[in-house]
């Protein structure tokens, strides 16, 4: 989620790029410059892995570890640049511990030239921060008082490309360039507190950038890995008014991606949980039913609790976690979920 606009498809939330609502500049949502993408243009890789002369745009990693001692953990690491009259790179950061239920946050917000200009790769720097990589090859690294992570993430398989080769319509909003890489490798070592745990486990990338106006729709994002290969990505836009307008995704099978279209599938929200902070309430499972791939699932949110309030950097509030995925299929996946205001 969240152009994952969260969103996807926004946007990868989770977004997606899609910076959708979770890149702010300073000032209001309503008054954010919009970019563009080219429907002749098509993506290309390596060379789009990097930044492009564009006003917004996002790379988003989730992933699933599972340490040498058995234990289960999640963590999210997001990075928006915005260039207007300035430049400035945002980075949003989460790890569960999905023993505990103890869920950490942690962002930054950077003006000005935060990254290094490089042929077919990304490459930004904030301070202790490190977000680096290209062709499917990468590496995150980041350090607080309370947690840390030093991680490699590479591709196993093509990556998948949205919507009409790599562009999708954010319906009234613009289009966006979207690809994933839906099933990357991760080794490496995390730190909570003094304990530190080597860990592997799978990671979904996302990179989005392109032509959307921030501030006129707010998204659902779902990024999924079905234990049989299958891998799924659904958004779900949504109106000022919380009203769902337009569903999308793509579903990709031994090697092969498809996109989906509303008429596809059913997205149908089921319970919900209320923050005790922002007191927004999210849908953190939902019945997923895509029927000409025999898949009728349910998806779970791992830990309610999983809300990030990015008030310091992006001035928004928004849920983004891991989720379990049971039913016709079983897996996992992460889910973003952005409201405009509190009666969601």
């Amino acid at each position: 989620m969240y152009f994952i606009l969260s969103i996807l498809l926004i946007t990868a939330c989770g977004i997606a790029a899609w910076v959708y609502y979770e890149v702010l500049y300073s000032e209001a949502a309503d008054d954010w410059f919009e970019t563009a993408a080219i429907d002749s243009v098509t993506v290309s890789l390596p060379e789009d892995d990097g930044p492009h002369q564009v006003e917004m745009e996002s790379w988003h990693f989730n992933g699933h570890l599972k340490s040498e001692s058995g234990d289960f953990f999640s963590f999210y690491y997001t990075v928006f640049v915005v260039n207007n009259l300035v430049s400035q790179t945002i980075s949003h950061v989460s790890l569960n511990d999905h023993q505990t239920g103890k869920y950490f946050t942690a962002q930054r917000k950077t003006v000005g030239k935060s990254f290094i200009n490089t042929e077919n790769r990304f490459e930004f720097f904030q301070d202790d921060w490190f977000m680096a990589g290209g062709n499917g090859d990468d590496r995150l690294k980041v350090s607080t008082d309370d947690f840390s992570f030093d991680l490699s993430v590479v591709g196993t398989r093509a990556p998948m490309f949205h919507g009409d080769n790599g562009i999708i319509s954010l319906d009234i909003a613009g289009d966006s360039y979207y690809y994933t890489r839906a099933r990357m490798a991760i080794s490496g070592t995390i730190i909570i507190g003094e304990t530190i745990e080597k860990v592997t486990g799978i990671s979904w990338f996302d990179h989005q950038w392109g032509d959307f106006s921030i501030g006129i729709l707010s998204k659902n994002w779902l990024g999924l890995q079905l234990n049989d290969g299958t891998d799924v990505m659904i958004y779900q836009l949504r109106d000022k008014y919380n009203r769902s307008i337009r569903y999308a995704g793509s579903i990709s099978q031994n090697g092969i991606a498809e996109t989906l279209l509303e008429t596809d599938f059913t997205l149908v929200p089921g319970g919900k949980w209320t923050s005790g902070k922002s007191n927004i309430t999210y849908p953190v499972s939902w019945a997923i039913d895509i029927p000409k791939k025999n898949i009728n699932i349910t998806i779970q949110g791992i830990n309610k609790n999983n809300e990030f309030d990015a008030s310091l950097t992006s001035y928004n509030i928004y849920w983004k976690g891991p989720v379990k995925v049971q039913g016709s299929h079983t897996g996992l996946g992460f889910m973003e979920l952005n409201y405009m205001d509190k009666k969601s």
